[in-house]
């Protein structure tokens, strides 16, 4: 059935996670309250993610694909109706800062990923059953932009809109069409200094 462009706005909300679901330590961050408007862009910001050679579109790769080619991981799910969120979760252990990588598919995206999730872990943070480590061909991870956890360039803070010295919080809101498609896009940057320690992105499109 088709999904009206207003349920995609909907949907990305969904990515984030109600609360009251990332109370378990292999869930998702929840999507973080924004405190002030998204900044809003002209251009889709966001690109397909870069697991080594692998490559993942939003809204395009299902996780069965995206598990079939990792070989290791176990699809999670909570909730259910429309707040269902299912996800694949990897742990980066031996990343200079460890890291977590959950990739997401909301109930309206029908098996698709249509949002990552990325953060950095504490130090000594070791794989587990739930989130294992991501085999090392699948390194490094990182959008096709370069967009990812730690200190973004200054060529890519200009196309994402990021102040040289941001605050501890980033949003950016994309809402287009290609064709008949409508397409919404948006991107959540948690910051310690200029470091990013907490990922969220979302793309989403519907007739």
């Amino acid at each position: 059935m088709p999904i009206r462009p207003s349920s995609c706005l909907l949907a990305l909300s969904l990515l984030g996670v109600p609360a009251a679901f990332a109370q378990g330590g292999t869930a998702p961050p929840p999507w973080p309250v924004a405190h002030e408007s998204p900044v809003p862009l002209a251009a889709d910001p966001v690109r397909p993610l870069l697991l080594g050679a692998l490559r993942v579109t939003l809204d395009g790769t299902t996780l069965a694909a995206a598990r079939q080619a990792i070989g290791v991981g176990a699809s999670q799910r909570q909730g259910s109706g429309t707040e269902a969120l299912d996800w694949l979760c990897y742990t980066l252990a031996d990343a200079a800062v460890p890291q977590r990588l959950w990739l997401t598919s909301s109930e309206l995206s029908r098996g698709r990923i249509d949002g990552v999730i990325a953060s950095e872990l504490a130090p000594g943070s070791a794989p587990l059953p739930e989130c294992p480590d991501l085999p090392p061909r699948f390194r490094p991870v990182r959008f096709d932009d370069g967009l990812w956890l730690g200190a973004p360039s200054s060529e890519l803070r200009h196309a994402l809109g990021i102040p040289a010295h941001p605050g501890p919080h980033f949003s950016s809101l994309y809402h287009g069409e290609s064709g008949t498609l409508q397409m919404v896009s948006s991107t959540s940057i948690q910051f310690r200094g200029t470091h990013a320690v907490l990922l969220h992105v979302a793309h989403s499109s519907a007739n």
